[in-house]
C-alpha cells in the first residue's frame, strides 16, 4: 500500500488528490489548517483506516516537526505539496505591501521547500516530492502577465526545486513541479477549463509515471514537459 502525504488537502486540487488517492486504495496522510470541513469528514467516514488528518498551518516554523510526530515512524511514498495562495488581489508590483510580498513568497515557495527538505528522509528511495506549481511559473513562456506576483512566487518555487535537484542533500527521489491545468476551484474560477477530478487523475499518473527515475522535472497533467 501507497502512503501519500498531501498538504493544502482540505478543498480544491488537495482535496481532489486526498479522494483519487484513497479511491486507489493508497493510505491519505492529509495537512490542513482547518479540520472543520464536511468534505474532510466524510473522507475519514469513508475510509477510516485509510485517511490520517493532520492540523497544521505550514507557514508556521514549527510545521515540519508537527507533522514528523503526526507521521510517527510512518515512511512516505509520494509527497505533494499543494497548499498556495494568490497573493494580493491588485497583483501590482508598485502596490504590493513587503507583508503582501512576504506572505505571498513565504506560502508559495519557501515554507513547501523548507518543509519538504525536512521531512525528505521520510521519503523512501525511488519516491515523489512533488510541488504544485503552474505554467505561470514558467520564465520561458512568459503567461504571468495578468498575475506577475502570483508568477513571480511560483518561478521562485521552480528555481528553489531546480537549486536543491543540484545540491549535496538532494533527496533519492523524483522532484517535480506540476501545472494542474486551469481547474474550476476557488483561485481559478467558475470559467475555467477543468473540473478537480480530471486535473487530480492527470496528476496522479504524471506523479506515478516518475517513481523510480529520480527526476527533476516540470510538468503539466497530461505528463508534457514545460519550459522552466
Amino acid at each position: 500500500m501507497q502512503n501519500i502525504l498531501i498538504t493544502g488537502a482540505s478543498r480544491g486540487i488537495g482535496l481532489g488528490l486526498a479522494k483519487a488517492y484513497l479511491e486507489s486504495g493508497a493510505r491519505v496522510h492529509a495537512v490542513v489548517r482547518n479540520t472543520d470541513s464536511p468534505a474532510l469528514h466524510q473522507l475519514q467516514q469513508d475510509h477510516p483506516e485509510h485517511f490520517n488528518l493532520i492540523a497544521c498551518d505550514l507557514n508556521q516554523p514549527e510545521a515540519p516537526q508537527r507533522i514528523a510526530a503526526a507521521l510517527g515512524e510512518q515512511l512516505l511514498d509520494i509527497a505533494v505539496f499543494n497548499a498556495g495562495v494568490m497573493g494580493p488581489q491588485h497583483q501590482d508590483v508598485g502596490q504590493a505591501s513587503s507583508e503582501e510580498i512576504a506572505h505571498l513568497f513565504l506560502t508559495n515557495a519557501i515554507a513547501p521547500v523548507h518543509l519538504a527538505q525536512q521531512l525528505a528522509n521520510r521519503v523512501t528511495k525511488g519516491g515523489v516530492l512533488a510541488f504544485m506549481s503552474s505554467q505561470m511559473g514558467s520564465v520561458a513562456l512568459a503567461r504571468s502577465a495578468e498575475m506577475p506576483l502570483y508568477g513571480a512566487s511560483k518561478a521562485a518555487l521552480n528555481s528553489l526545486l531546480r537549486s536543491w535537484s543540484q545540491a549535496d542533500d538532494r533527496p533519492q527521489a523524483s522532484l517535480l513541479t506540476l501545472h494542474p491545468g486551469w481547474v474550476r476551484t476557488d483561485m481559478g474560477g467558475s470559467d475555467a477549463d477543468l473540473d478537480v477530478a480530471t486535473s487530480a487523475a492527470g496528476l496522479v499518473a504524471t506523479i506515478a509515471s516518475q517513481l523510480g527515475a529520480n527526476s527533476c522535472l516540470f510538468l503539466d497533467y497530461q505528463q508534457q514537459p514545460l519550459a522552466w
